[in-house]
């Protein structure tokens, strides 16, 4: 799902905004779920990943971390990309390593085996998205089958 010849991104960019923002939200292709990055804490709140069902804007997703995080209020910055590549390249180009490296800066905790849940349940996701569409499952159309003996 990615090569010399998808989709361009830049790295850099995507840093800074992990490193300026409160919240990062990340869509894939492989399914409706996003994946919520919220790097506030306290000493009550710890940051948070993990996958999130969509909202309908971004206040809606202010609002809705406001009540399931008090402590922390509403959000002052956020931002959203969709990943244009496999969620195994997600992980290779080092964007949640970045994720990661901030909480451990900011608030001296690990949240690798929260994003390696995540990661493996987004793969999950993939997975069953190629397979659904390699068998023509509902939601895709297959243009051409084996023929039956």
């Amino acid at each position: 799902m990615y090569g010399e010849d998808g989709p361009s991104f830049d790295l850099r960019e995507i840093a800074r905004a992990i490193d300026e923002t409160d919240i990062l939200i990340i869509g894939f292709a492989v399914c409706p779920q996003r994946l919520l990055a919220d790097l506030r804490g306290d000493a009550a709140t710890p940051p948070l990943v993990e996958l999130v069902e969509p909202l309908g804007s971004a206040q809606e997703r202010a609002q809705w971390l406001a009540t399931r995080r008090p402590s922390l209020g509403v959000p002052e910055r956020s931002v959203f990309f969709a990943w244009p590549h496999s969620i195994d390249f997600l992980g290779e180009a080092g964007v949640l390593a970045h994720v990661a490296e901030r909480a451990q800066r900011e608030h001296g905790i690990d949240m690798q085996d929260e994003i390696d849940r995540v990661l493996t349940r987004l793969r999950l996701l993939e997975r069953d998205l190629i397979r659904d569409a390699i068998r023509g499952s509902e939601g895709f159309e297959t243009l051409w089958s084996r023929a039956r003996a």
